[in-house]
């Protein structure tokens, strides 16, 4: 069965949180929540505690209820309140993870992005949800973060999964040595897949550019996944998001939240 992809764009406000919906054979999603801070919402680094619990308590987060992870650019997801699956970590090392994962209707988990593609999952079937930051280092954590849903449902499917791929700084945009080229081309690319591969978004380079997105969506694809929904806007030129490559090094992270919510709002 074919993935099928849906696009969006993020509604033209310049506010400090954007919120957009799963879809799910058409439909969007209702019961849970994907939010994501903009720049005009401030540095979001996991060190940055008052503004963090300020904006999660604008946006109707309980902070309380709320796991972090720094971006240490890994394929390591903590699994919060659930069994531990293969390539996954226990929440012992939740500082050192990428990614999270967890059942809990109660929970909200988050992570940081400037530039790297934020990445939400979420199960139709059990109600388990995720959040990754996947940047060129880590692209491979959604297959991670896919094993530890897969770990909460019974019959591990992964097609009653869906996705969401947040803004990133885009194809065009993300430009790198002739080195890290090769290197992703041969990780992700046709080749290193296999010629039976889907690539729904198009290959994963483009001269002397990478794309993330195009690298997610084909794993999730080969994986599995059939529901897929992937944001237009790039973090370099949307001057309303993060984006290091643009900003330099002092460079506003952005906080992507997912949780079993319907009460989560854009400010």
């Amino acid at each position: 069965m074919t993935a099928v992809l849906r696009s969006f764009s993020l509604p033209d406000i310049h506010g400090e949180a954007f919120v957009f919906p799963f879809f799910f054979d058409g439909k969007p999603v209702s019961g849970v929540s994907c939010m994501l801070s903009s720049r005009n919402a401030g540095d979001m680094d996991v060190r940055e505690t008052g503004r963090r619990n300020a904006f999660l308590q604008k946006i109707g987060v309980d902070p309380a209820k709320t796991a972090a992870c720094s971006q240490t650019h890994s394929q390591n997801v903590a699994v919060i309140g659930g069994a531990v699956a293969d390539g996954c970590h226990s929440t012992e090392i939740l500082y050192n993870a990428d990614g999270l994962a967890s059942g809990a209707d109660n929970m909200y988990l988050s992570v940081t992005v400037a530039d790297c593609l934020p990445v939400y999952m979420f199960d139709m079937e059990t109600g388990a949800f995720s959040v990754v930051h996947s940047g060129w280092k880590g692209t491979g954590i959604v297959l991670n973060a896919l094993s530890a849903l897969k770990s909460m449902n019974a019959e591990k499917r992964p097609e009653t999964v869906c996705a969401v791929l947040g803004p990133c700084i885009c194809g065009d945009c993300y430009h790198v040595d002739e080195e890290r080229r090769r290197v992703f081309e041969a990780r992700f690319g046709r080749e290193a897949r296999g010629s039976s591969a889907e690539y729904p978004l198009g290959g994963v380079t483009k001269g002397d550019c990478l794309d993330l997105r195009a690298a997610n969506a084909a794993l999730l694809t080969n994986a599995g996944v059939r529901n897929i929904t992937y944001c237009e806007n790039c973090t370099f030129t949307d001057g309303r998001l993060g984006s290091f490559r643009r900003e330099g090094n002092n460079f506003t992270k952005m906080m992507a939240v997912i949780g079993r919510s319907r009460h989560v709002r854009p400010l």
